[in-house]
């Protein structure tokens, strides 16, 4: 027991009630590669939670909660709302009350954030992320192929949708989506996946399941409001512009425009690697291949508009 000296009598200082966390030392931690969340402090009603998130992320606030009420204090870094009126720095903040709209917000840099919740949310947002994880995880067990595919349709799909303008929520559902989109294989045996020549007309029936099997396994997993869009457009991202795909042969704009953009940018990506039925593609065959499918298997507009991203994206890489 420590004292300290006061004018008129000592007043006891027990240590019990003083928590020194040193630098790097958290309660909890989750960590994904676009964020990372580290629990710094909790009590029934309060979590301090440093937050990290990766450059040019979409993020969404929102305190859900009745009298519920949420601060996110920047650190370090720049962010934007969605529609770049309002650019905020480090030493402004962002609170979140009860009632309100979600608002969606994207990282300019790399972005340190100190986030304040009147409700317990750590807990919830670790099980999210690792769901996630675990999610992509089952398919790399069974095709390790799949799982660097979706990667690389994270980052083209989304340079594609912001040449098409879409708003900030869009961004952020496709993030997912795109990620996710193969979560369905994990359903499909291994020797499907892996099988060197074509499928029989059996085999390829059990293939084409894995886009409902993913809407399924995405709803069943997360009850998020957001993600049941989320998964309708992984349920969509093999429809055909002409309404000759699968599974509901939606025709032109019947497709969510986040489908479409995935429809592309998929099928790009299968062309131009391996895969154990047949050889690459050059970047030149590929590309001339999506504009031959323009306005047939592809929408016009999410072809054009990959034409531009694609571009940019072979000259920074």
């Amino acid at each position: 027991m420590e004292e300290i000296e006061g004018k008129k009598n000592k007043f006891p200082l027990n240590p019990n009630n003083i928590i020194i966390n040193r630098k790097d030392e958290y309660l909890d931690k989750v960590e994904k590669r676009s964020t990372q969340l580290f629990l710094i402090a909790k009590n029934d009603n309060l979590e301090v939670i440093k937050q990290h998130i990766t450059a040019d992320k979409t993020f969404q606030i929102a305190a859900g909660e009745e009298n519920s009420f949420e601060l996110f204090y920047i650190l370090e870094g720049t962010v934007a709302s969605e529609d770049e009126k309002i650019t905020l720095a480090a030493g402004d903040s962002i609170t979140a009350k009860s009632g309100e709209e979600e608002k969606y917000f994207k990282t300019l840099t790399e972005v340190t954030l100190l986030y304040i919740s009147s409700t317990p949310i750590f807990a919830s947002e670790q099980k999210r992320i690792n769901e996630l994880m675990d999610l992509n995880n089952q398919i790399a067990e069974k095709d390790t192929e799949t799982r660097e595919h979706c990667s690389r349709l994270q980052e083209l799909s989304r340079l594609t949708a912001l040449g098409l303008g879409l708003d900030e929520e869009k961004l952020f559902n496709l993030g997912f989506a795109s990620f996710l989109h193969d979560i369905g294989k994990s359903r499909v045996p291994k020797e499907l996946l892996q099988k060197p020549g074509k499928l029989t007309e059996k085999e390829w029936e059990i293939m084409k399941k894995h886009t409902e099997w993913g809407k399924e396994i995405v709803l069943e997993k997360f009850h998020n409001s957001n993600f049941q869009r989320v998964a309708e457009i992984i349920n969509q991202h093999h429809e055909r512009f002409d309404g000759q795909g699968y599974p509901q042969g939606l025709k032109g704009d019947e497709t969510l425009i986040e489908a479409q953009i995935l429809t592309v940018v998929d099928a790009y990506d299968a062309m131009v690697f391996d895969r154990p039925y047949k050889k690459a593609l050059s970047r030149e065959e590929a590309l001339a291949e999506i504009k031959r499918e323009k306005g047939k298997q592809f929408a016009p507009q999410a072809v054009e508009a990959f034409l531009k991203a694609e571009k940019n994206f072979f000259q920074e890489n």
